[in-house]
């Protein structure tokens, strides 16, 4: 595998490959996309909030212990 590097304009949802590129049409890439900061919008944040949640199981016990305890079945 090997990279090239050109800018485009993405159009539709289309990026169309410079004339000196045309020798990959119709084959597979990985293509990477890269952005300006204020035109990239990034994931829409996570609706679930569970800093408020308690979990009982392990109360009481160190963590490193127990993954201790649990590497020793192994």
């Amino acid at each position: 595998m090997y990279a090239i590097e050109f800018e485009a304009d993405i159009q539709n949802g289309v990026v169309k490959l410079p004339a000196e590129y045309a020798s990959l049409q119709n084959s597979h890439a990985k293509i990477v996309v890269m952005v300006k900061d204020e035109v990239a919008q990034g994931p829409e944040p996570s609706p679930l909030d569970l800093s408020d949640v308690e979990i009982e199981a392990f109360q009481g016990r160190e963590a490193v212990e127990m993954q201790r305890e649990m590497r020793d079945e192994w």
